[in-house]
């Protein structure tokens, strides 16, 4: 172990100076050197760390900061906070549209309902708050996917796609496309994928790092959905700043 002044730790100290110099801008490892003043073999012996846990990704002889960092940042952004800032869009978007509104998070494998707003239609959703679905049935889950790293994806197709509806996407290669085409539209629709006739639409939410951190959405009768769907993606979009 090594021990710098008092009670702290030397290596780690090292460590989080490294990160936040590697935080204004890519750097060589020379670079990291001559600002940070430590040695090169030490700066390099930092990066080669962090890069084996996924914090710090080369880009030819320059180093900076991965996905994984600002993701770490977005997860500060707490689930109850999420629910605090948004229980009165939820709430307003169901009052106004008649359809069940749900906040989801992503969690291995699924989508976990952290708050709902039931609408004045009558709706089968069967979701409940901190109810669980599969997130690649859902169109809460499958704008998680489309915006996460790609290993989950891999993880959750590893983990095989099991069919719940007849409308469920059960091929690989069907749901990345899929997926691709959500983060390029910013929104996911299910059409019946996890219960037959019920049908959802979600945009992403996004934290103060611009992270998406969890998806809002739609929820009713396949028919009712998919007949205005392109005022209930307009009305999620205005409801959280999204440019239409």
């Amino acid at each position: 172990m090594v021990v710098a002044e008092g009670n702290r730790l030397g290596t780690l100290t090292n460590g989080l100076l490294v990160l936040e110099r590697l935080l204004t801008r890519p750097m060589s490892v020379r670079e990291l050197s001559e600002e940070t003043g430590l040695a090169r073999q030490t700066a390099y012996r930092i990066v080669a760390t962090m890069m084996a846990a996924r914090w710090v990704q080369r880009e030819g002889e320059h180093y900076r900061t991965s996905p994984r960092i600002w993701s770490l940042a977005a997860q500060s952004f707490s689930f109850v906070g999420l629910r605090d800032a948004h229980a009165e869009t939820l709430r307003q978007l169901a009052q106004t549209y008649g359809e069940s509104v749900h906040l989801a998070v992503y969690d291995s494998g699924s989508v976990v309902y952290i708050d709902k707003a039931d609408g004045s239609h009558p709706v089968g959703s069967y979701t409940t708050l901190g109810g669980r679905a599969p997130a690649y049935c859902v169109a809460t889950g499958k704008l998680l996917l489309a915006f996460a790293e790609a290993n989950v994806v891999d993880e959750v197709i590893a983990a095989g796609l099991e069919r719940h509806s007849p409308l469920t996407v059960t091929e690989p290669a069907a749901l990345r496309f899929e997926l691709a085409q959500v983060h390029r539209d910013g929104y996911a629709v299910n059409r019946g994928e996890w219960r037959l006739g019920v049908a959802g639409v979600a945009v992403p939410v996004r934290s103060p790092f611009n992270e998406v951190v969890a998806a809002i959405g739609f929820s009713g009768p396949s028919n009712r959905v998919l007949s205005r769907l392109d005022e209930l993606v307009a009305a999620l979009r205005g409801a959280v700043g999204l440019a239409a």
